[in-house]
């Protein structure tokens, strides 16, 4: 497929099929088009530079990101209670879709009159403003230029264009989020892919006839609930995309054998923008991360992994919070998150290492462990989701026989003050809307 400039896109004369509805509605280019051109028009007419983007509709997200540009104005993307708690100290002037919560100029794509845009050909310096999810502190502003999305999306397309070629786009996923832009809704864009204007939300939504010829742009979140499916789909999907946490090993297989095709899984971050990849197709060994072409790795004396890209706007290396080991200078093995450590005892805990070593055992499917206080000692947590084998030996054993033999299978990996002293067991770890997992969630889960 030819990937067509950001910058250009809006002077393209086409009739292509640019999006649809859950009742398979289409939208075309023209209307896409005079859509975004009615919005600028809107923008033109005020001076407020930042605009936030705050619709939960594909479609009108892509217009209000086009209309920006088009008007010389500034997209601000960011989950909509970021923009609307007043509490994570982010700066916009107005808002383009519905937004009562929030004391600035709205401009609502209700009687909107379409229009030709104010500018065809946008200036590849133009930017967009995102934020980090807050997960780890106060959020963090990162802005990123045309010229880095079009390097990026370039590079998608060279990885897996020829693969999914000309399928409808469907996601599980938000468009709020550097991923979600990217995979769901820019990149379908620039290729003239079909994408749909709404989300998946349950696991059974993917095996009927929408998985024929059909690539998902979705999450370990919902992946990992796709085991307790019965019959595989008729037809495989043609790709599945998956980001956001690593998918462990059990997700990875339950998903390849009910929906067609191994998912592939894409390493990166709000700061970096995508990194790498790697699809888990064999059995055992821990599958290798890929660096993307024009992305360059490195690891730091801390064993820290560092990134230099196009794609981010940074001139300098960037280090993440990923402890990996390098295999090549273009493949490595991710390790778990280096920030992951907490105190213990007035001993430094790796809690990385802890959910490392637990889903390494035959009982455990996935694990979390989290840092715990009860005014006499501090001690690890374990929140476990238990593998069929492991959950069988729960109905017989008991909390008390399990609970030990995970301590003891642990207790010759770790120091003492690392084995865990509690576990609560679920049916799957829980995590927030992007997919995360938020600790004080977990440590709620032992009070």
């Amino acid at each position: 497929m030819t990937v067509f400039p950001l910058s250009r896109l809006l002077a393209i004369e086409s009739g292509h099929t640019v999006c649809f509805d859950r009742q398979n509605r289409e939208i075309a280019w023209t209307e896409f088009v005079q859509t975004v051109g009615g919005l600028a028009a809107k923008l033109g007419e005020s001076n407020s530079r930042f605009w936030a983007l705050n619709t939960s509709n594909s479609f009108e997200y892509g217009c209000a990101l086009f209309a920006c540009w088009s008007a010389g104005k500034t997209p601000v993307l960011a989950p909509e209670h970021m923009l609307t708690s007043g509490k994570h100290g982010l700066e916009f002037d107005g808002v383009i879709g519905a937004c009562e919560a929030v004391s600035k100029p709205v401009i609502s794509f209700e009687h909107l009159e379409l229009a030709d845009p104010l500018n065809s050909i946008i200036p590849s310096t133009s930017e967009l403003v995102l934020f980090t999810s807050g997960s780890t502190g106060r959020p963090t502003q990162v802005r990123r230029s045309i010229l880095n999305i079009e390097a990026e999306l370039d590079v998608l397309e060279s990885l897996w264009g020829q693969t999914i070629g000309d399928a409808r786009i469907y996601s599980t996923v938000s468009h709020r989020h550097v991923y979600g832009m990217l995979f769901r809704l820019l990149w379908p864009l620039v290729t003239q892919r079909a994408f749909a204007m709404f989300n998946y939300e349950y696991p059974e939504n993917l095996l009927g006839e929408v998985s024929a010829g059909g690539v998902l742009v979705t999450s370990p979140a919902l992946l990992k609930r796709t085991g307790h499916l019965e019959d595989p789909v008729a037809t495989p999907w043609r790709a599945i995309f998956s980001s956001g946490g690593m998918l462990p090993p059990y997700a990875a297989k339950d998903a390849t054998r009910l929906l067609g095709v191994c998912p592939t899984e894409v390493l990166g971050s709000t700061e970096t923008s995508g990194v790498a990849w790697r699809q888990q197709l064999q059995d055992g060994a821990a599958a290798l991360w890929h660096s993307m072409p024009e992305v360059r790795v490195r690891q730091d004396d801390e064993g820290f992994l560092e990134v230099s890209s196009p794609f981010m706007g940074l001139s300098n290396w960037h280090r993440m919070g990923d402890k990996v080991r390098l295999k090549t200078n273009r493949s490595f093995e991710l390790l778990g998150r280096g920030d992951h450590i907490v105190k213990i005892e007035e001993k430094r805990v790796s809690l990385a290492e802890i959910e490392q070593l637990a889903v390494e055992l035959p009982s455990i499917a996935d694990a979390a462990a989290v840092a715990l206080e009860d005014g006499a000692r501090q001690y690890v947590g374990l929140v476990v989701q238990l593998s069929a084998s492991g959950s069988a030996e729960l109905n017989e054993q008991g909390n008390k026989q399990v609970n030990a033999a995970i301590r003891q299978s642990l207790r010759s990996k770790l120091e003492p003050v690392a084995v865990p002293k509690k576990f609560r067991f679920v049916d799957a770890i829980p995590v927030n809307a992007q997919g995360k997992r938020q600790p004080q969630t977990l440590q709620k889960m032992f009070t």
